[in-house]
């Protein structure tokens, strides 16, 4: 009882240090652009991420770095991790880059400007 009355306070204060500037990923956000019209992901506050491609629905994990610039964000699903770096464009959307594959690092800038995705946020 005395561990818990030592490590709840720890947490909470903890918890109550993230601004809302770092929780304005949270919500459901699709791709703009043709042919990436059928890509959304929804981040949950809980690191959850359910990401919808032309091949389907999966439920994963991400993981947002906004002590880094840009915001580094890796999302994982289906066993595959991508890599990417993300700036918001304002409150409504942000751009992302990515690697995919396993053994190329992470973009360090948004080239080549075709590779960009842009997502808008669909929800509140």
């Amino acid at each position: 009882m005395r561990r818990l009355c030592i490590v709840l306070p720890l947490v909470l204060i903890t918890c109550s240090c993230v601004s809302p500037e770092q929780r304005r990923h949270i919500g459901r956000w699709e791709a703009t652009g043709v042919g990436r019209d059928q890509y959304v992901i929804v981040f949950a506050a809980n690191d959850k991420a359910q990401v919808t491609t032309p091949n389907g629905t999966y439920d994963g994990t991400y993981l947002i770095d906004y002590t880094t610039t840009p915001i580094r964000l890796n999302v994982t699903w289906d066993d595959k991790t991508v890599k990417c770096i993300m700036e918001f464009l304002n409150d409504e959307s942000f751009k992302v880059i990515g690697e995919d594959e396993p053994g190329k690092l992470r973009p360090l800038d948004f080239e080549p400007a075709e590779d960009i995705v842009v997502f808008v946020k669909t929800d509140k």
